[in-house]
Formats: C-alpha cells, sequence, structure tokens
C-alpha cells in the first residue's frame, strides 16, 4: 500500500485525464497515479543532485561503521569531550 495524496487540478486538465481514463479503459486514479510516477521518475537525478550540492551533507559527510558495529554494547554511544 501506498501513501495517499489528494490534490485539485483545473478544469481543463480534470477532463483530459477522464478521456484518458475513458480511452485507456483505466481509472482517473490509475491516470494521475501514472502521471505522478513518470513526474517524478522524470526528475529523480534532478532532485538528487540538489541534495548532494546540499551543505548539510558536506557537514556531515558519509558514515563508514565496523561490519560488526551494531552488535558491540556501546554501538550509537558518543563520548563528550569537554575542555
Amino acid at each position: 500500500m501506498g501513501i495517499h495524496v489528494q490534490t485539485e487540478v483545473d478544469d481543463e486538465t480534470h477532463e483530459v485525464l477522464k478521456m484518458l481514463a475513458i480511452l485507456r479503459d483505466k481509472s482517473l486514479k490509475e491516470i494521475a497515479r501514472e502521471a505522478l510516477e513518470k513526474y517524478a521518475k522524470e526528475h529523480k537525478k534532478e532532485v538528487e543532485k540538489l541534495i548532494q550540492k546540499d551543505p548539510i551533507w558536506n557537514t556531515i559527510g558519509v558514515l563508514e561503521l565496523e561490519e560488526d558495529a551494531s552488535e558491540r554494547e556501546d554501538w550509537g554511544t558518543v563520548e563528550w569531550q569537554s575542555e
């Protein structure tokens, strides 16, 4: 089961989507879902590039953990040092 998305469209868009649904023997919901999936796929790389350029990722970096890190009792703890 996916995420439920609800939105409004103008009359012309609604009419075109309804016609496509009838011509393709699909529900309006199926036609809208296909359109959203196509749009998301077309813009996925653009979003990924924008995320990679975000300075927060440079600050955080990519973490590498030991292979068995999650099996240790101290996994996920942070040692604080004060001056």
